[in-house]
Parts: structure tokens; sequence; C-alpha cells
């Protein structure tokens, strides 16, 4: 039996029908894929009969959070060199982003690192959390709901 490490797994993330880019620092994701299901059982039947209908696929990240990530909105200045900084030159922070709560992204999931296969496909980012405590490292997750099939490449 082949076994897999998640160590060298990579993210990557960008808008729909743009180009990915790599999330920093992930710690882990998950990719669930489900199917509804009807029941079609009638009376006098001894089993049940289930019909599958709609597949469909859901999925979180976990990292711990870089203020250079600019695929969250942390970093104006690596997101768009047109966003100016402030007038004293400090940098702006949390201006711009690739994706945002609500958009169509694209994502690529690579459990083994970005040379063997992978999953790809279109989602809807329903949610982006970061957390902090005074004894760890500031951390985020973002969740995302499945749009369209699921594609594996080996």
């Amino acid at each position: 039996m082949s076994e897999i490490k998640g160590v060298n797994g990579v993210v990557k993330v960008g808008p729909n029908g743009g180009t990915v880019y790599a999330l920093l620092h992930v710690t882990s994701f998950n990719l669930e894929e489900t199917s509804e299901t009807i029941d079609v059982t009638t009376m006098g039947d001894t089993s049940r009969s289930i019909l599958s209908t709609f597949r469909g696929f859901s999925g979180t990240v976990d990292g711990y959070w870089d203020d250079n990530d600019v695929n969250l909105g942390h970093d104006a200045d690596s997101a768009d060199t047109t966003v100016p900084d402030s007038a004293d030159g400090a940098d702006v922070v949390g201006t711009t982003s690739r994706i945002r709560v609500g958009d169509t992204i694209d994502f690529e999931l690579y459990p083994a690192g970005t040379g063997g296969s992978y999953y790809s496909g279109s989602a809807i980012l329903t949610s982006v959390s970061r957390s902090a405590s005074f004894d760890g490292a500031v951390e985020y997750s973002i969740a995302f709901d499945g749009t369209g099939d699921l594609t594996y490449a080996a």
C-alpha cells in the first residue's frame, strides 16, 4: 500500500477565470464530495430504494496568517502595484484582495505537492475567519461550496 505524507500539500486559489496562486502557510485542508439522494421506496417493498441525484463538494483550508498573503486581502502593495501607499510611505495593509467572501473562485488542492495529482474546480467562497490568542499564532480559515464539477488530475 502506498502512503502519502500531507506535509508537502499545496493549496492554490484565485478569482474565477484568473490565475491561481498558492496560499501561504497552509496547515490543513479538507475536501468532501457529496451526493443528494431521493428515497423511492414504495409500500410493500422490504428494502429501501434510493436514487442518486446531484453531486457536490465543499471544503475548508486552514493556515497561519501572513500580512503578505495577497489572496486573502492582507497586503495591498503585493496584490496591485497601482494601489498607492499612504501619504507617509507606510505600507497599506488589507485594502485589496484576489478573493473575497461571496466570490466564485478557482482552486487546486495538491495533497502531496505540486508535482503530483490534484483536485480542481470552481467554488463560492462562503467564509473567511481569522483568529488570534495571546498564546498562539494568528490563524485563518476559509470555507467554500463547489459549483460545477470537481476534477481530479493524476
